[in-house]
């Protein structure tokens, strides 16, 4: 989900860059709806990634569609091999890519990963790949556009759990897609919640996939009803239209920071086993809460040693940080 919010900027240049095209994005299925609101875009193709023997006849048939379609030009936003031999099978006269990872028989144009990319914001590290193409401006900001109906729900969803304006509404994602090496403790976060609710009288969201409730509910044995646990129950762009409503998010290196980015939500970003400068929001008004350890960015999936990077984050420094932010907001 953060990948794709962190290449919106780059299809927009494409767009750009070619405006009487037929833009057409290849997505799996799970991602897609994050492209249905895009003015820049024509065309979305789902498919589902599949594992396995399986999956060898599921990508023949989806390289024999996209072979029917006669695109002219593919650039190819993964790093994977499927997704190189996907559009080499397809018979795309002009493949762009990153060459790495055994691809560079399957496209015509390659990039190479250099230590500069490699330490780049992953924005340019997408735009990277429009260089073959001519001569692009600095990126804009990732934005994701929101339906009324999308809105109409969030709206719906608020005043049901008795959420009235005026009072902070504030996000917490407690969970990490790629692993726990990423995740602030949930009985700091429960903690975070309690002192909000108590100094600002503030309204708290709990947001995070299905399998994440086990963190969510400890963190709500600190904030009783307070918490709104709402894991598991949107998609995606109700996700993102809540997010909206909310004046901050505070979340670990995770998609749905980057949704809030693409929605205009400020956000408080913890950041331990991940480099902020390559992951980390983009935009202005977000803050980074991080500490410097030798180990760190370690990019594990789980801490071999003691998880320093987020055991030395407290309370209070968050804290201090959502107060100095909320404090703003109430002038």
């Amino acid at each position: 989900m953060g990948d794709t919010i962190l290449s919106y900027p780059t299809v927009q240049q494409l767009k750009t860059l070619f405006p009487k095209s037929h833009l057409t994005i290849l997505i799996p299925s799970y991602l897609a709806d994050l492209w249905k609101t895009s003015p820049h875009v024509d065309e979305i193709i789902p498919f589902q990634k599949k594992r396995g023997f399986g999956s060898i006849w599921e990508d023949l048939n989806l390289s024999q569609s996209l072979k029917e379609r006669n695109f002219d030009l593919a650039v190819l936003l993964p790093r994977s091999f499927r997704s190189a031999f996907h559009i080499y099978l397809a018979g795309i006269p002009i493949r762009i890519g990153y060459r790495d990872e055994g691809r560079s028989l399957f496209l015509t144009h390659r990039i190479r990963r250099t230590e500069e990319i490699l330490h780049t914001h992953r924005i340019h590290y997408y735009q990277r790949l429009l260089e073959p193409l001519g001569k692009t401006e600095n990126p804009p900001s990732p934005q994701l556009y929101l339906r009324e109906e999308d809105r109409r729900w969030a709206n719906q969803v608020l005043m049901d759990l008795g959420i009235l304006e005026g009072k902070p509404l504030i996000g917490m994602n407690p969970g990490a897609t790629y692993g726990l090496a990423k995740c602030w403790y949930p009985d700091r976060f429960g903690e975070l919640g309690k002192r909000l609710v108590e100094k600002w009288e503030a309204k708290i969201l709990l947001f995070g996939k299905e399998e994440e409730q086990p963190l969510v509910h400890e963190i709500q044995r600190h904030l009783g009803a307070k918490g709104m646990d709402l894991t598991g129950k949107t998609r995606l762009l109700q996700l993102a239209a809540l997010l909206e409503r909310c004046d901050l998010l505070v979340t670990n290196d995770t998609g749905t920071m980057h949704v809030a980015t693409a929605v205009g939500t400020p956000v408080v970003a913890l950041f331990g086993s991940t480099p902020p400068h390559i992951t980390g929001p983009w935009g202005d008004g977000h803050v980074v809460v991080k500490k410097d350890v030798d180990c760190s960015p370690c990019w594990k999936r789980v801490c071999p040693t003691d998880h320093r990077c987020m055991e030395l984050i407290t309370v209070d420094d968050v804290e201090e940080v959502i107060n100095r932010k909320l404090r703003h907001r109430k002038k």
